[in-house]
């Protein structure tokens, strides 16, 4: 059985130290799926390390699970037990809601106030609106529905190849659920702040999908008039914020503009075997920390 020791190790490690792979945009996919398993490896590996504690001395997995229930459910549990108990789930569940949540309501809040005034629909395009004032070029809002915002001006202002971009780069973030695993990763970084590294993974995961909307809009254009287009919005006047909220333009810029060079075997082992590697001892210890506690339900831990 893989110790809770070692999945927290590897998050925190993961976390506070990326290969060059990680940031230099060559796999984002890999990249949102690794630094998102290792914030999730330190939630799961500090709580399974949190439950071996609390339950130490039972004899095996099922009578540590009925014991330590028993004394939850009749309050038995010593005071440092429950006190530890309480530190973790203020420290991860709660405030890691709290960020969820928080971004969910700007969201909801945002978008509703940008429908309110929106000019019109966009010919052509589902779920797409044009917006006086915008001060950006496009935005994706909504968490399940998203919906794509057009700054009118540019809209009006843009030639067709920079239109098609622009909406190409949103509706890669809308088809892509970006906006899910943005909420996801702000509830998995805002339980650790202020752990080092849990802030700039949450701004790397939130670059590695701008980079994804780009890879979207270059399998329609090629990836240097992408590049180009991106760096001309960003550079421009009006709208002043550029393209992509989560900024980094030169970074995005780069990596489509630049020469690409071929991943190495040994970069497409580091990404595909630290990824998994991950995942798999978060499974294996979130399965053992389950058993631990116990079902809600059966013959063990009755309630």
């Amino acid at each position: 059985m893989i110790p809770a020791w070692l999945l927290l190790g590897s998050g925190l490690g993961a976390l506070c130290w990326r290969p060059p792979w990680l940031g230099d945009g060559r796999a984002p996919r890999a990249a949102v799926a690794t630094l998102m398993a290792a914030a999730a490896a330190v939630w799961v590996g500090s709580f399974a390390v949190l439950v071996n504690l609390i339950a130490a001395g039972a004899d095996g997995v099922l009578a540590a699970c009925d014991a330590l229930w028993r004394q939850l459910l009749q309050g038995n549990l010593a005071w440092w037990q429950t006190a530890a108990m309480a530190i973790w789930a203020v420290a991860l569940p709660v405030r890691g809601s709290v960020a969820g949540l928080s971004a969910t309501r700007r969201s909801r809040r945002l978008l509703r106030a940008m429908t309110a005034v929106a000019t019109g629909p966009v010919a052509g395009e589902r779920r797409a609106l044009l917006i006086p004032g915008l001060s950006t070029p496009a935005v994706s809002l909504g968490i399940t529905r998203p919906v794509v915002l057009l700054d009118a001006a540019f809209w009006e202002a843009a030639a067709e190849h920079e239109r098609d971009i622009v909406i190409a780069h949103e509706n890669g973030h809308r088809r892509g659920r970006h906006a899910l695993l943005d909420v996801a990763s702000r509830l998995l970084a805002g339980g650790l702040s202020p752990l080092p590294g849990a802030a700039s993974a949450q701004q790397s995961i939130r670059r590695h999908l701008e980079a994804l909307a780009d890879d979207a809009a270059a399998r329609r254009h090629d990836r240097r008039t992408v590049g180009m287009v991106i760096a001309r919005i960003a550079l421009s006047s009006k709208p002043a914020a550029g393209l992509g909220a989560a900024g980094a333009c030169p970074w995005r810029v780069r990596r489509l503009v630049a020469e690409r060079a071929r991943p190495s075997w040994r970069d497409r082992l580091a990404a595909g075997g630290g990824g998994l590697a991950l995942a798999v001892m978060l499974l294996v210890v979130a399965a053992d920390a389950a058993a631990l506690l116990g079902p809600f339900w059966g013959k063990f831990c009755p309630l």
